[in-house]
């Protein structure tokens, strides 16, 4: 009889334990998801668009984003993308690959370089009046990793920028 009993109480407990490392790991799985749904972008700005000295046909620009992490876990970003338009045409892409972002605030600065002459020429002719409107569209790509392991889910954040600039340096 004692036997019998052990065996049903380590069928219980065999089972109670199966149940609490699923329930864990559910747990786990929703708590990564949750703290990188919570990312935002906060503020996102053209900084500016500049001439390259000495060089007279290389210019560049310079956009900001702020990210914002309201959980207290550490989240890891695979990338930003990002593609910059200048009176809608279409400049070039670029990105900023794998680092972490803390609880908090954080300010990621991004430099494009191109070279007017790729331009078509009216909008070779508005650049050198001094002004033109810059477009940055892109996505920040985050992972949801179990345990860290590996990915199960991509998180996607689209983000678009787009002001009249005014040309610094001429």
């Amino acid at each position: 009889m004692k036997k019998e009993n052990i065996k049903k109480n380590f069928g219980k407990i065999r089972l109670l334990i199966t149940i609490i490392i699923i329930a864990g790991v559910i747990i786990h799985l929703f708590l990564v998801y949750d703290a990188a749904k919570s990312i935002e972008v906060v503020d996102k700005k053209i900084v500016g668009l500049y001439p390259v000295y000495p060089k007279i046909d290389e210019y560049e620009v310079k956009f900001m984003l702020t990210l914002k992490n309201p959980k207290s876990t550490t989240i890891e970003v695979d990338y930003i993308s990002y593609k910059i338009y200048i009176e809608n045409e279409f400049l070039g892409e670029g990105e900023k690959p794998r680092f972490f972002i803390k609880h908090g605030t954080e300010n990621h600065t991004f430099l494009f370089s191109f070279n007017i002459m790729d331009l078509t020429s009216s909008t070779r002719e508005i650049l050198i009046n001094g002004n033109a409107n810059v477009t940055v569209k892109g996505e920040i790509i985050i992972p949801a990793k179990f345990l860290g392991l590996f990915t199960w889910k991509y998180i996607k954040i689209p983000y678009t920028i787009s002001d009249k600039v005014e040309i610094f340096g001429m």
